[in-house]
């Protein structure tokens, strides 16, 4: 008689796969905690700053040296936000970060709004001290009477939905509440966020927030900003672009209205190029540029023809709308009381500049009619540089100095004889000792 064996139940089957999903997931767990505890450096970048150029590049060397050590990055925010475009290359360059990114909004009292909490949702974990702040994230508009611009505010709450949907998942309903960060300019404690779901952790110091990562043996590596990235937000700001381009602009026509050699022009362009750099174009639009190209423009119109002085204050009103727009190019930033008084000082100084320049040109005017340089042809005088063919050099005839040329070599200090007055330059030969 043959003996019939009773197969599993289905119950016991059930069981045993159970088992089996528990010991794979506690196997899991285990492998995920020890490769944690097995970190032995933690890189710690503090951003205490507007996010903008400096910050970006702060955070590049800060990513580049973790990445490079194959170290997790904790990046500290407190911050009330700052520029949209380099909010953008901060977020790409945390989701592209080869090593762990967290977000610490940290110590007590600390706030990650705005650009600050983009930035927070682009890390991998997100953690927040107890009393700090996340949200705020709707662009501004410079005009408090006008709405934001709809791309902008669109692309804006798409972004923030896609880093959402990134970290919760698709349909989840954390996925609204970060829209509201946006549309509602929703603001949440450390609690409320922790208590919703909206952050990892809870962590006060950076001691208990290595604890809760099982970081707790590792060595952390504070970094802060250096000289470069601070140089980099120095010149990102936009009203340090309009006053190095209209200084760079004030010194090389004073130049142009001094006799003899001097080194104003060397400066005014160079503070002109750092304005550029400084756009991004050396990336602000070709109209803030335009703009203060046609200012320029007419401030020289208005030194060409004295006395109008429209032509003068239409400029200054061209750089003033050129530091507005470059404002505007930035939702994220806001213009305060202090950016306020700077634009009115630079329009109450470049009108003092204005009147400055016209009564030089007048002097120079009344000058010309007193002392016609044409009688300068036949004086003597010495050289007060090195004059070669076809290069300028300087002399001192008639109790004043004059920008010369000659067709011979003179060296300093020689006896010179004018022969000939182009402008307000002269042309000179060498006088032969007898």
């Amino acid at each position: 008689m043959c003996m019939s064996i009773n197969p599993i139940s289905f119950r016991s089957r059930l069981l045993i796969i159970a088992v089996a999903l528990f010991m794979s997931c506690l196997f899991l767990q285990v492998y995920v905690l020890a490769s944690q505890s097995s970190v032995n450096r933690v890189y710690l970048a503090e951003i205490e700053m507007t996010i903008d150029r400096g910050a970006y590049d702060f955070l590049v060397n800060a990513l580049a040296k973790a990445e490079r050590d194959n170290s997790p990055l904790i990046v500290r925010l407190n911050t009330y936000g700052g520029y949209m475009d380099s909010m953008d290359m901060i977020i790409d360059l945390l989701l592209n970060a080869r090593v762990p990114v967290v977000a610490w909004v940290g110590p007590r009292g600390a706030k990650a709004t705005s650009a600050g909490t983009f930035i927070a949702m682009a890390a991998k974990y997100i953690a927040m001290a107890d009393g700090s702040v996340i949200g705020s994230c709707q662009p501004r508009s410079i005009d408090p009477t006008q709405p934001v611009d709809p791309k902008v505010l669109n692309y804006a709450i798409a972004k923030m939905k896609a880093l959402a949907e990134r970290r919760y998942g698709f349909n989840d309903s954390r996925v609204e509440i970060a829209i509201k960060f946006v549309t509602e300019n929703l603001d949440l404690t450390a609690r409320e966020a922790y208590a919703l779901g909206m952050v990892d952790f809870m962590a006060d110091t950076i001691d208990e927030l290595l604890v809760k990562l099982n970081w707790a043996d590792a060595e952390v590596i504070k970094l802060s900003p250096g000289i470069i990235s601070q140089f980099y937000s120095f010149l990102n700001d936009p009203i340090v672009i309009g006053l190095f381009f209209e200084l760079g602009f004030w010194l090389i026509l004073i130049d142009l209205f001094t006799a003899g050699i001097q080194v104003y022009g060397f400066v005014g362009a160079a503070l002109i190029v750092l304005a550029l750099f400084g756009m991004g174009i050396l990336g602000v639009s070709a109209t803030v540029i335009a703009l203060m190209i046609v200012g320029a423009a007419l401030i020289f119109l208005e030194l060409k023809y004295p006395g109008i002085q429209v032509f003068g204050f239409a400029g200054l009103a061209m750089w003033i709308v050129s530091i507005i727009l470059m404002y505007r190019e930035q939702p994220y930033i806001e213009m305060t009381i202090p950016q306020y008084a700077v634009i009115a000082s630079l329009a109450v100084g470049g009108g003092f500049l204005i009147f400055y320049l016209h009564r030089l040109r007048q002097a120079m005017r009344l000058r010309a009619r007193m002392f016609d340089p044409k009688k300068l042809i036949g004086m003597v005088g010495t050289a007060k540089t090195d004059i070669k063919p076809g290069k300028y050099g300087v002399v001192h005839v008639a109790a004043d100095t004059w920008t010369a040329l000659s067709d011979y070599e003179i060296k300093a200090g020689e006896k010179v004889k004018v022969v000939e007055v182009i402008g307000l330059k002269v042309k000179v030969v060498p006088v032969k000792e007898e």
